[in-house]
């Protein structure tokens, strides 16, 4: 499960402003968490050129995990539990992940080909996570590439490289590669991602071997 478990408590500590927010439909914050994530992938596009941008789009990261949690949250407190939720609360975020990813692979601080294939390694990973809901089991949500942990390292990633920059040292070479702290984290997500699929594959399989046994 990852850092999934954290979201718990989060919603804990955002209850108070969803009972202020309780008059907001759910799906509004579902989408402003988009326009919010073509935001940030324009932060990272841009910040070669300002790397202040970096900074803002830790900001932004996380003010996209607060709307998304925030959603669900209100969503309970209105009583407001339907299957179409279940699509508005999906959908979007998987353009929310494309914007982001896009904006990494096209900036400066990536290889465009790197950036791409992690970007659709991401997909993957959400796409074999809603598999399990599809064919009639739980969500699966087994790292250790999840949303959580993705999320977090971003943001660290963006601290990094921001520091790294302002000691001029934002490009260094491995093995006559010339790369940065934002192209190498690609690297792990592409990796960590080809685990994360097995794993979230080989949970709901689990499930369904135990719901063929009942």
């Amino acid at each position: 499960m990852g850092l999934y478990v954290w979201k718990f408590p989060f919603r804990k500590v955002l209850m108070p402003l969803a009972k202020v927010l309780k008059g907001v439909h759910p799906d509004i914050l579902s989408y402003l968490a988009v326009a919010v994530a073509f935001f940030t992938g324009a932060c990272f596009y841009f910040s070669a050129n300002n790397p202040l941008l970096l900074i803002l789009a830790i900001i932004l990261t996380f003010l996209r995990m607060t709307l998304n949690t925030l959603d669900g949250v209100i969503a309970i407190e209105r009583g407001n539990l339907r299957l179409e939720g279940e699509i508005v609360n999906a959908l979007p975020d998987r353009y929310s992940d494309i914007f982001v990813m896009l904006g990494i692979a096209f900036s400066p601080y990536c290889n465009i080909y790197i950036g791409s294939i992690a970007a659709v390694s991401v997909l993957l990973v959400s796409y074999s996570g809603m598999l399990g809901k599809a064919i009639g089991v739980n969500w699966q949500h087994h790292g250790p590439l999840g949303k959580v942990e993705r999320l977090i390292l971003m943001m660290i990633a963006c601290i990094v490289q921001y520091t790294l920059n302002s000691k001029n040292a934002g490009y260094f070479t491995i093995l006559s590669h010339k790369t940065t702290i934002i192209e190498l984290l690609m690297i792990w997500f592409i990796l960590s991602a080809q685990i994360t699929i097995f794993n979230r594959t080989k949970g709901a399989l689990k499930e369904i071997r135990e719901k063929a046994n009942v």
